[in-house]
């Protein structure tokens, strides 16, 4: 098996001829070519940089959920973290396997665990949250739903954006059931419903379209 001492990461093209991404190929990956990047049983999976449209969405979002996760937090003296594009680990053998949600809620993590540090592995999670994007809809509709039920994450909330470029016209959010996968919880459609999320599970939030679509 080769590691990362066999490769010059300085170019980080020279990955592409790896067998396999390992976690250690990277950890020893440049931190602007990382970013760039999801592994998904070892192979590199080239994300895209996203449009301000879904950049906009994304960042309501997260203010939202966070204030929401920080209200329970605070009632139920828990932690949780809330943030963007965290790498997520799912498996680190035998092929390594994570991805990055555009907004995920997870518990607080106060010691490095080895070399997956204080970043999130699923069992941490609490909410896994996908923009999609025209490039992703494959991704977020089949495969990484699939991913996340799998991985026990119990809530995945999917947003659809008009032509897939905002603004926001739907918001699904699925709950995983105790034979691992996902039902639908809720699904709030532009035009039809006041608000584009209202739920007390797992937590009580309301959030509005206009708020959602905030600097579009």
């Amino acid at each position: 098996m080769l590691v990362a001492s066999a490769f010059d990461f300085s170019d980080h093209k020279a990955a592409a001829y790896a067998p396999q991404m390992t976690l250690d190929m990277y950890l020893a990956f440049p931190e602007d070519a990382s970013k760039l990047i999801e592994v998904v049983d070892g192979w590199i999976v080239r994300c895209e940089s996203a449009e301000p449209s879904h950049q906009a969405i994304q960042l309501n979002l997260l203010i939202a959920i966070r204030e929401a996760a920080g209200l329970r937090d605070r009632a139920k003296q828990s932690c949780h973290r809330v943030l963007g594009d965290m790498d997520v680990l799912i498996a680190d053998s035998p092929k390594l396997h994570f991805r990055r949600p555009d907004v995920v809620v997870y518990r607080c993590i106060d010691d490095d665990r080895g070399r997956w540090g204080r970043k999130p592995i699923a069992a941490d999670c609490l909410i896994a949250v996908e923009i999609v994007s025209a490039d992703s809809i494959t991704t977020d509709i089949r495969d990484k739903r699939a991913e996340y039920a799998a991985a026990s994450i119990p809530h995945y909330w999917i947003v659809r954006m008009t032509d897939n470029d905002g603004p926001a016209i739907s918001v699904e959010r699925l709950l995983l059931t105790s034979d691992g996968e996902y039902t639908r919880e809720g699904l709030a459609i532009r035009g039809r419903d006041f608000h584009a999320i209202d739920t007390i599970s797992p937590f009580p939030l309301k959030l509005t379209w206009e708020a959602l679509d905030e600097g579009l």
